[in-house]
């Protein structure tokens, strides 16, 4: 038979548990980096990190330039013309309306009610970003939302505005996502044959809400806390 320090104690454990069952999970943070390994692509199916030229946005911490081949990247660098020399990895260009030389995937999962935060995307010479529903292997997938439009705009280097290669001039695009599985799909294309070709990305999403506590858990957490007025009041007579 329990004593009354043991019914109380039992009491307070379940009111307090019924609290606890209606408060949100802390959130989480959902990250996009391009790095050898990180991803998908239509080509080769594995990523590879590649020899930056020098006209290149710099990488960051946790992300660079990476092709469907290594080899596709600025293997020789001429000083007297300032570019990079072709190579035999060195994809052939595209036309505008035509496939793409290349596309990359990354598939990934919101677990809170909401992620928000801002990618950030470079290519040479140009891409558009789609975001697409579930996980895509090939093609835009299903349910696929353009979030960046392709820039046919050759400049010196790469595209001449957004999506480019240059510093500054990478796409920024906000993203507002509820919970669910996702990929990122960047479909690059190659304006001049015989050029590097490749693409980088970084972006954090960071759970803005947590978890959405069920309708029971709002019941349980009410009923705990109406629980634990009743304890307190009975404690203090």
């Amino acid at each position: 038979m329990l004593s009354v320090m043991g019914s109380r104690t039992i009491q307070w454990t379940l009111l307090v548990s019924a609290v606890l069952a209606g408060i949100p999970a802390s959130a989480g943070t959902v990250e996009l980096y391009s790095n050898a390994g990180t991803g998908t692509n239509s080509v080769t199916g594995s990523n590879a990190a590649v020899i930056v030229s020098p006209v290149w946005a710099p990488g960051g911490p946790g992300y660079g330039w990476v092709s469907y081949n290594a080899g596709t990247g600025c293997n020789t660098f001429n000083p007297l013309t300032g570019r990079c020399t072709a190579g035999p990895e060195n994809p052939p260009g595209a036309t505008e309306g035509g496939p793409p030389t290349a596309t990359f995937y990354q598939t990934f999962t919101v677990t809170d009610a909401s992620d928000t935060g801002t990618l950030n995307v470079w290519a040479d010479d140009t891409a558009s970003v789609w975001l697409d529903t579930g996980t895509v292997t090939s093609g835009t997938g299903t349910g696929g939302t353009e979030e960046f439009a392709l820039n046919w705009d050759p400049g010196s280097n790469c595209s001449a505005a957004p999506i480019s290669c240059l510093a500054g001039e990478n796409a920024v695009i906000p993203l507002d996502l509820t919970a669910g599985t996702y990929t990122l799909v960047i479909n690059a294309y190659q304006y001049v044959g015989g050029s590097p070709f490749g693409i980088m990305y970084d972006g954090v999403l960071t759970g803005s809400t947590g978890t959405v506590p069920e309708p029971a858990s709002y019941l349980l957490m009410g009923l705990g806390l109406a629980g634990i007025g009743t304890l307190m009041r009975r404690k203090r007579a």
